[in-house]
């Protein structure tokens, strides 16, 4: 290894010498750029001919405008267009005779939306949600075109959010693409997990391998994901492997961005939704949910609010108990947003979400469908998160701050009834454990993406706090279990700029420079501290053509602070921070007219010092040093549009090992990473045709998900997975009203997708997570 860690260390000096000359660059072509914007307007844009996406893609990068549509862009030839005044101009003539017009949404953002028939009037405004094959140019945190994004992203909009109806949560959604697995604790308790980079299946108080943002505000550290439902969604977008440059510490497996839906400053809209599900041999449930937007002052002030109801229905029974689907759950909340254009391109949004999970049972089973326990074992997450973006011009820079704040609180409820002797105690003895998560963020950044260097700055701090508490509960009283508090403060600076080496080649290097401070409490051994400082760097070659798409190198790493175990011993109690680099071939291509695209990457990665959380033999969470981990592999995908059929499929095949094991009790034969499996598949096929002349469309999906394990412990692993799901739906748009069916699990499967429910009890049964039985959900959503 040692050879690896001074390759990453030159490499790092390279990094900063590059990025150095790189900024030099960029900002002497920024002074350029201010003085000729100050010299008089901008020359006039010019569109060479070709199709309707290039168009769009050459006048964004002209222009710096960001160009949304939800569905599928026309095969249309556009001609050229020779000096179109404005943005405006310039789409109004392209869009000529196409049936579709475009809407400005402020001052740098465009959706194109279709014309309804014969009145010329527009539908009723839908967010801007794209899927992988359309056409997205966002603003990003990169502040350039995801279509163009040298690393590998999914987007995923309209379709697959199309397709929750009764399954709404991030996990349900990340089903519908490649490279991204789950634990399958029940709804608020899952751990998610990219690229093959898995540390452990249980909720400890490591930091999460995937960095969780709503819009720019991170909401996750060392919790699992909150399983907000996914209601007024523009997108989700994934991005795979390592983020350290541009998102700072665990973000060792990627990265995933909820971006909802933004306040409309010039038009009033809502929708309403409701849906009814029904379980095979399992309760009913359903869900209602609400959306408004409402301009205060038109052009300037908007305010938007959404709410969701729901109970999800139990199909576990525990016959201990006579109890029949114990694992009924409900999931309330809200989001609003206030939306401020404050004037010379500057916006302020203010914006906050709440949303409480309350599972009355754990949804794992000892046999069949069902289980026996002396007790309930209830569990509940409530999410709390408050931010503030800040967005504008400063000369011909663009400049945003957003500040955020959330209040994360779950609880687990064990049977640990086995406990009881060793206790001193009698039977039923419950396990109760509160964990209560606090993280402030803070980042600012600057850039300028229309430069002849395209460059972006930016500094950020974070403060994160974690406390747990657990304690035995039984009839003869209580004992104290844990009591363990955890604070993480991150400062960091970070810069990635973009050399054109040619009109088809970009060579991409980033850098981030990092202070963390990790304090640590825990019951029993002496409390803990340690700093860290350290560099990690990216780089990316690119080769790109607007009518073919993009090939790339690239290279990322990504760290994870230090960490105490619960081990009495004072030389075993401190774990190194792990340290996580990869290197990815990976290519987003398309042909045929654009009814062909693919993507995909061939990636290796190298993981040192591991850090993973484990059941002790109390039953109780701890964190270990599990050694040196690889992962290679490949992943794969694609969409064609066979009209009126559109083929959806990918694959990911990886080798996930543990190569050198930091413990003999793990130095097996089966040395796999838990949770991920070495093969994954999926399929969907989509056909649109009319109904009584109203659009309409159904579909049909398989998914396969190969063998998994649970536990790097022998005496813990579990397997699960080796099984196939397929799902049927369909959709029919009658004015304002969208209604929806899905079957999922369609032939009434019996797989395990999890082999884990209860620490205490884990060593001396069998525990499986049976995927949910089939389900037929009727969904309708009206338009106001």
């Amino acid at each position: 290894m040692a050879t690896d860690r001074g390759f990453s260390i030159s490499f790092a000096r390279c990094c900063r010498y590059a990025c150095a000359a790189l900024m030099a660059s960029s900002i002497s072509s920024v002074a350029a750029h201010g003085e000729a914007a100050r010299a008089g307007p901008l020359r006039a844009i010019v569109i060479p001919a070709g199709s309707l996406r290039t168009a769009l893609d050459s006048l964004a990068r002209q222009t710096g405008i960001s160009i949304g549509m939800a569905g599928v862009l026309p095969d249309t030839p556009t001609p050229r267009i020779a000096r179109a005044r404005d943005v405006a101009d310039a789409l109004k003539r392209l869009l000529a005779g196409t049936r579709l017009h475009a809407v400005r949404i402020d001052a740098t953002t465009w959706r194109i939306e279709p014309l309804l028939p014969h009145t010329g009037r527009a539908r009723p405004a839908a967010p801007p949600i794209v899927d992988g094959g359309d056409i997205i140019v966002t603003a990003s945190k990169r502040d350039e075109r995801l279509s163009d994004l040298p690393a590998s992203i999914s987007i995923l909009g309209g379709r697959a959010l199309d397709r929750l109806a009764g399954k709404r949560g991030l996990v349900d959604l990340l089903a519908t693409t490649d490279g991204a697995f789950s634990t399958n604790l029940g709804p608020g308790r899952d751990r998610i997990f990219l690229r093959g980079v898995a540390d452990s299946a249980f909720n400890g108080t490591s930091q999460s391998l995937v960095s969780l943002y709503l819009d720019d505000a991170r909401i996750g550290y060392s919790s699992p994901d909150p399983d907000l439902r996914m209601v007024d969604i523009d997108r989700v977008e994934i991005l795979r492997g390592p983020q350290g440059t541009l998102y700072g510490t665990g973000a060792l497996g990627g990265v995933i961005r909820i971006v909802t839906t933004a306040p409309e400053l010039d038009q009033a809209s809502g929708s309403v939704a409701g849906e009814v599900t029904g379980i095979n041999n399992g309760a009913f449930g359903g869900a209602l949910e609400g959306i408004l937007n409402l301009p205060i002052v038109t052009g300037a002030l908007a305010l938007r609010a959404s709410g969701w109801t729901e109970t999800m229905p139990g199909w576990i029974n525990d016959t201990g108990r006579g109890k029949r689907d114990v694992n009924r759950t409900g999931r309330s909340g809200g989001r609003i947003a206030l939306r401020w254009a404050i004037g010379d391109g500057w916006t302020a949004t203010a914006s906050g979400i709440a949303q409480s999970i309350e599972a009355r049972d754990s949804q794992y089973a000892t046999g069949g469908l069902s289980r026996s326990t002396a007790i309930a074992e209830p569990q509940d997450n409530d999410f709390l998160s408050a931010s503030l973006d800040v967005h504008g011009p400063i000369g011909s820079l663009d400049a945003q701050s957003t500040t955020s704040i959330v209040s994360h609180e779950f609880g687990s409820t064990y049977d640990a009834s086995i406990m009881a002797g060793a206790l001193g105690t009698i039977a039923p003895v419950a396990y109760v454990e509160d964990r209560a998560i606090r993280l402030l963020t803070q980042e600012v950044r600057l850039s300028d993406p229309t430069a002849r260097h395209p460059w972006i700055v930016g500094a950020s701090i974070l403060h994160a706090t974690t406390r747990l508490k657990g304690r035995f509960e039984s009839d003869a009283g209580n004992v104290l279990g844990r009591d363990d508090m955890e604070a993480v403060f991150e400062a960091a600076m970070f810069a990635e700029g973009t050399q054109r080496l040619s009109s088809a080649l970009d060579l991409k290097i980033g850098l981030r420079g990092f202070v963390t401070v990790n304090d640590i409490e825990q019951q029993g051994p002496d409390e803990q501290s340690t700093t860290k400082l350290g560099v990690t760097p990216s780089g990316t070659l690119s080769w790109h053509r607007d009518d073919v798409g993009m090939i790339w190198l690239r290279y990322a790493s990504a760290i994870r602070p230090a960490g105490v175990t619960r081990a009495s011993i004072s030389n075993q109690q401190r774990i190194p921070g792990d340290e996580l680099q990869s290197l990815e071939l990976g290519w987003r291509i398309r042909g045929l007219n654009d009814r062909l695209s693919l993507s995909g990457a061939i990636f290796g990665s190298i993981w040192e010092h591991l850090r993973s959380d484990v059941v002790g033999s109390d039953g109780l969470f701890g964190t270990v040093d599990a050694g040196n981990a690889t992962n290679y592999g490949v992943e794969f995908g694609g969409r064609f549009d066979a009209r009126p059929y559109t083929i959806d499929f990918g694959t990911t095949i990886q080798r996930a090992r543990l190569t050198s094991p930091a413990s003999d009790r793990a130095a097996q034969d089966d040395r796999r990473l838990p949770v991920v499996p070495d093969y994954s598949a999926r399929l969907g096929v989509t056909r649109r045709f009319s109904l009584i002349g109203m659009p309409a469309s159904g579909y049909l999906t398989a998914r396969y998900i190969g063998q998994t394990r649970l536990s790097f412990d022998p005496l813990l692993d579990r397997p699960a997975g080796d099984y196939a799901t397929f799902g049927a739906g369909a959709t029919l748009d009658d004015g304002p009203r969208h209604w929806s069916i899905d079957v999922d699990n369609l032939l009434d499967g019996r797989g395990n997708s999890f082999g884990f429910g209860n620490p205490f009890t884990l060593a001396t049964t069998t525990q499986t997570v049976p995927i949910r039985p089939r389900a037929i959900t009727l969904r309708l959503a009206i338009g106001l």
